[in-house]
């Protein structure tokens, strides 16, 4: 508010601020000629009648000396009715805003009892609609005696600040994209329900939940509609649980839910339940029809934890649990995943030291020609020898390594030990065979892939030719255009591309023909038990006729049996891999392996 009016000259000839006392002293004043208090008057009320604000001036009693137009517009008053009149009295003149009314008699008190200016905010409603939030002042003004000589109050419109404040405020505690609470407001809530938890003796729950997929979401369809399915899911997720429940979004495609006073844990499984049906409905965004999942892990206070951080901790690996048993289910914490995330942890930091250590080594597992039996090559797998735990089998080592920087490292290891086997082969007077190295999914969304396989190629000075690379059928379809312009390139290199796990995934036909493949590998899981489901030989016969209708080979995993082998040959599968021919051998092994003449004849091995 303005703290002066202008400038005045006092009786020594100084200038200084013209002063709320001084507009006050001037109204009052009936000392001077008519002419001049008339002058005094007139400029008075021109200058507050130009301000913006609430401005009243008052005698000793409370009643009304003067007000300026935006008072009187905003109240309703006539200029003639509001002189020497209370508060209470102007009441009864505007009843639409008694309220206010009765709060200035109040505070009115209020200042001349405290002796000094008072401040406070009110809201005022308007009789068009909505309302406006004032910042009142009240100065008290005493004579030197100490009695009272009259009362200023000044009211400026705050209505625009306060709302910006709030805005400012909501965006500081909300997802943008959401408008659920987020991160910083979700603690908040969560402190304050675990504090009325412990007084009131009830249980809370936390669920913490990913959406499945969601990542090909965006990838497949485009950033916007994985922005829609969000705002989707959290109206959903919204209808699942009470008003008193707290739904955040903590960021990417993580929400959590807060329940609170709870009386046993079933509540918490029956809203998990909830959730989990409602999103897995098909939702229908911008003409396109998205099927999404949702995974979440629970945890109960006081049972799984004191404090937040142990509430978060052990709802992410009930989530992780969930998520690894198959997505779009639920698992309360127990106290065995703790154990399985410190193992988990050893297994990083072992892992971590032996690819520094070289406890690490490929195995070479024999491709088969199946119509005249000779060994093609090889698919090279990862082994590890721990000098304490044994040999700890790919199943443990690779998931930890795919949830950490450590598998673009492992991979790198892999081409580069691959390549260096291929030339040191060569030189002991090998057949130029092809070896096979896997791609995880991380490696192949990750920017220096290409330049790290130049980089190795140069470095070995292999011919790119006896390298092929495999990605599975899911890699290749996530971010189609992306995946499509990354294998070019390889081919480009001269490599060959293999799409492993053939079958398994959701690929698109129309897709595929655009992919440049060399091989489709079909999946172990078509040929262990054939003989109990029928249906698989015809699924094997459309990949072959697919395969070989694109110009690429197809290969068959898994053969341990003569039956199996029989069985793809009639198929007219290209080659195979398998128990029934060999395990994985170590570099020498395979090498004297393939100095054999015609290891495998048409029915089987020597």
């Amino acid at each position: 508010m303005p703290e002066s009016y202008g400038e005045v000259t006092d009786c020594a000839g100084s200038k200084r601020p013209f002063s709320l006392e001084d507009l006050a002293e001037a109204i009052q004043s009936d000392t001077g000629s008519a002419e001049d208090l008339r002058l005094q008057k007139e400029w008075l009320t021109t200058l507050i009648d130009a301000l913006p604000d609430i401005v009243c001036f008052k005698d000793a009693n409370n009643r009304c000396l003067v007000a300026n137009r935006f008072y009187l517009d905003l109240f309703r008053l006539d200029s003639n009715d509001y002189v020497n009149r209370t508060a209470q009295e102007l009441s009864r003149q505007s009843p639409f805003y008694e309220r206010f009314m009765t709060t200035c008699g109040t505070t009115d008190e209020q200042a001349w009892n405290d002796r000094r200016p008072i401040s406070f905010e009110q809201t005022i409603p308007l009789l068009e609609g909505g309302e406006k939030i004032f910042d009142i002042q009240k100065v008290p003004l005493f004579n030197g005696d100490g009695g009272r000589k009259g009362l200023v109050m000044i009211g400026r419109d705050v209505t625009e600040r306060k709302l910006a404040a709030a805005r400012i405020h909501h965006l500081a505690h909300h997802d943008s994209l959401t408008s659920l609470p987020n991160r910083v407001l979700f603690q908040e809530r969560m402190r304050d329900a675990l504090a009325q938890a412990r007084r009131s003796g009830c249980m809370m729950a936390l669920l913490l939940l990913d959406l499945d997929k969601f990542k090909e979401v965006n990838d497949t369809l485009g950033h916007p509609v994985g922005d829609l399915l969000l705002r989707a899911v959290a109206k959903r997720l919204l209808s699942c649980v009470r008003e008193t429940d707290t739904v955040a979004r903590l960021g990417g495609d993580e929400f959590a839910v807060l329940l609170t006073n709870l009386s046993d844990a079933d509540g918490a499984s029956t809203v998990a339940e909830t959730i989990i049906r409602n999103i897995a409905e098909p939702f229908g965004l911008d003409d396109n029809e998205v099927v999404s999942g949702v995974s979440a892990g629970i945890t109960i206070f006081p049972d799984d934890g004191p404090d937040a951080q142990d509430l978060l901790k052990n709802a992410d690996l009930a989530l992780y649990r969930s998520k690894n048993e198959g997505r779009g289910r639920y698992h309360f914490y127990v106290a065995e995943m703790d154990q399985e995330v410190q193992n988990r942890k050893a297994i990083e930091r072992d892992l971590r030291h032996a690819l520094a250590t070289d406890q690490l080594c490929l195995h070479y597992q024999p491709l088969v020609d199946l119509e005249n039996g000779a060994i093609l090559g090889a698919e090279a797998l990862v082994r590890w020898f721990h000098p304490e735990r044994g040999s700890i089998p790919p199943s443990i080592f690779i998931p930890v390594a795919e949830r950490s920087e450590l598998i673009f490292r492992l991979g790198r290891w892999v081409l580069l030990r691959a390549c260096m086997q291929i030339q040191t082969w060569h030189s002991q007077g090998l057949p130029p065979l092809q070896i096979s190295v896997n791609l995880s999914p991380a490696q192949f969304r990750h920017p220096d892939l290409l330049d790290t396989i130049r980089s190795i190629i140069e470095q070995t000075g292999v011919d790119p030719a006896q390298l092929q690379l495999e990605i599975t059928e899911t890699i290749a379809m996530t971010n189609f255009d992306y995946s499509v312009q990354v294998l070019r390139e390889m081919r480009d290199m001269g490599l060959s591309i293999a799409i492993d796990d053939f079958g398994t995934g959701y690929s698109s036909l129309n897709y595929l023909r655009h992919f440049p493949v060399d091989k489709l590998k079909i999946d172990r899981s078509f040929v262990v038990d054939f003989d109990h489901h029928p249906g698989n030989d015809a699924i094997v016969r459309a990949i072959v006729n697919l395969g070989h209708g694109i110009g690429a080979k197809v290969n068959v995993e898994g053969i341990e049996t003569a039956e199996q082998l029989s069985f793809m040959r009639d198929l007219a599968c290209d080659e195979c891999q398998g128990f029934y021919f060999s395990r994985a051998l170590p570099a020498e092994e395979y090498a004297r392996l393939v100095t054999l003449a015609d290891p495998w004849v048409q029915d089987g091995p020597k």
